[in-house]
């Protein structure tokens, strides 16, 4: 019963602060008022449709650096407990006081972090944020020592929980250095110099930090999820799956140090994360197609090709119009004429910033989700057939919409910056339907979710005595 609740907990944090970010996302400024939200944000601009990135004001780009980083926080922070809460039900050791820790500090994050970003600045509000992250911090501590690897991918697992653990020391060093006027004054002009070229930042060392805080959290995180689901179809041992194995140990290990290293050493780190971050892929590719699963309507068999497709995905979404992006940076290429860091695609290279955090970020979600359906326990077997259903719109629906926001991304013409255009073709005619049928898909799927523990719950509390 107990993983039932903390099921049912994280899912709906997950789903209350991603409808937060989409209520409050600007193509909906206009319905805000009908339910007594400000349609416009503090510290935001509006051309027609939609929000300026960086406001002209210092005074309001600091208000809104801040509120985008306590509501990405507070998201990461669901993330986190659903893993968590997932991971529960594969991994050996006891999870019970992990799992409330987990709770406790999501909750007051999300609290603390959205009360301060949209409701009011104050310090009680921030206090909350804080104690939540520190909790929160706390259960993975407590779990770090838990968790019993018994192969290579949990060592991985295990390892990967301690390179979090890192990232979030060096997360809280960054939140610190705020307690000094100075230091924030600079990281905070080094943040909006960052929005027209990174290179003009890169000299504030606590710019450099955040930049590899952020980076190594969320492809941490996304390994850990993908060694999640892989353990619920896990692949059966051969030599190309003991050698996939460790290129995904040492991968996930390097790319994370390497990341890190950006903090003390710049973006020379890139050196070494490149190789290390496309052995990594490359590993977990091998063992997304060793997976023995193959019904797709099985919900584990949905998980299987989810992550076939999935790393397929990122080959073609984001390794390859990175590398474009990357060997077009600075000269131009027949990709990309003239070099993206000319003004001229200044609303590009932003675009494309944005886009390619949120793939990750979402391919994460996707993840879990689908690994939550394929742990779940169902009262039928047309059930789960509805719920493996709604994980395929789920999944189809992040596929079209990773792979067509390439094209809103990058497949615009050299022009003046403008707003986020929302009335942009590829936005209207492919982005748009693809979210929308992740959307129901999601919707689906996680209804079956909360029914299914909710009645498994009731049905468990009627035979106690």
């Amino acid at each position: 019963m107990q993983t039932g609740l903390h099921r049912i907990a994280a899912l709906v944090l997950v789903i209350i602060v991603v409808c937060w970010g989409i209520l409050l996302s600007p193509p909906l400024k206009s319905l805000r008022p009908l339910i007594g939200l400000p349609e416009h944000l503090p510290a935001s601009r509006f051309n027609g449709f939609a929000a300026e990135i960086i406001p002209p004001s210092r005074e309001d780009a600091e208000w809104y650096l801040a509120r985008i980083a306590h509501y990405y926080h507070a998201l990461f922070a669901t993330l986190i407990y659903a893993m968590l809460v997932i991971g529960s039900r594969l991994y050996r050791g006891e999870w019970r006081d992990a799992l409330l820790l987990g709770f406790i500090g999501t909750l007051l994050t999300v609290i603390g972090g959205i009360g301060y970003a949209y409701v009011a600045r104050t310090p009680p509000l921030h206090g909350i944020f804080i104690g939540g992250l520190a909790i929160l911090y706390a259960s993975g501590l407590l779990l770090a020592t838990r968790i019993k690897p018994s192969d290579v991918l949990e060592y991985a697992q295990r390892i990967g929980l301690i390179l979090l653990l890192i990232g979030g020391a060096i997360g809280g060093y960054i939140g610190a250095s705020y307690m000094d006027d100075e230091a924030k004054k600079a990281f905070i002009e080094a943040k909006i110099l960052s929005r027209y070229d990174p290179d003009l930042a890169e000299h504030n060392e606590l710019w450099r930090a955040w930049v590899a805080h952020k980076h190594a959290m969320l492809a941490v995180a996304m390994a850990m999820a993908f060694l999640i689901a892989l353990k619920l179809v896990t692949p059966p041992y051969s030599r190309i799956v003991k050698l996939a194995s460790y290129m995904v140990l040492a991968g996930l290990i390097v790319t994370a140090l390497a990341t890190y290293a950006v903090w003390p050493f710049g973006g020379i780190a890139h050196i070494v994360i490149t190789p290390a971050s496309l052995t990594l892929l490359l590993g977990a590719t091998i063992l997304s197609f060793k997976t023995v699963r193959s019904n797709p309507f099985d919900t584990k068999g949905l998980l299987a090709w989810s992550l076939r497709i999935g790393s397929i995905l990122l080959w073609v979404s984001v390794i390859v119009p990175g590398v474009i992006v990357a060997v077009s940076l600075r000269k131009p290429t027949l990709f990309i004429n003239p070099e993206f860091r000319d003004p001229a695609w200044d609303w590009a290279e932003l675009a494309y910033s944005i886009g390619h955090w949120h793939i990750l970020l979402a391919g994460w979600g996707i993840i879990l989700l689908l690994s939550a359906i394929a742990t779940q326990t169902y009262r039928s077997q047309r059930i789960s057939k509805i719920a493996t259903i709604g994980g395929w719109l789920a999944l189809i629906g992040y596929v079209l919409s990773s792979i067509t926001v390439n094209l809103y991304m990058l497949g615009g013409k050299p022009e003046p910056y403008q707003p986020n255009p929302y009335n942009n073709i590829w936005l209207e005619t492919l982005v748009e339907p693809s979210l929308m049928v992740m959307a129901l898909g999601i919707a689906v799927s996680s209804a079956i979710i909360l029914l299914e523990e909710l009645k498994n719950i009731l049905k468990v509390a009627s035979r106690s005595p």
